[in-house]
């Protein structure tokens, strides 16, 4: 079976549950790593990017936006569970 298409955001771990990363499947494809901040949030930091990053400053700011909006949606979900 493939996978026709993967939700837009992901949220991943690595082996041993240490760091934690967010996708993004759509263009542009990029990884980050997600990081505790000292504010009690998370910023997203170490990005890998699969595409060429967006050059126009509007489209990365709302990249940015999104992806704070996906790991706040899921950590809320957690919590919820």
């Amino acid at each position: 079976m493939a996978i026709d298409r993967l939700d837009e955001w992901l949220i991943a771990e690595n082996v041993d549950g240490s760091r934690q990363f967010i996708l993004h499947s759509q263009y542009p494809r990029f990884v980050g790593e997600i990081v505790d901040n000292d504010r009690g949030g998370s910023d997203v930091t170490e990005f890998e990017w699969m595409d060429e990053p967006p050059l126009d400053a509007t489209i990365m700011a709302r990249l940015m936006r999104e992806a704070g909006e996906a790991i706040a949606e899921y950590d809320r979900r957690l919590i919820d569970e």
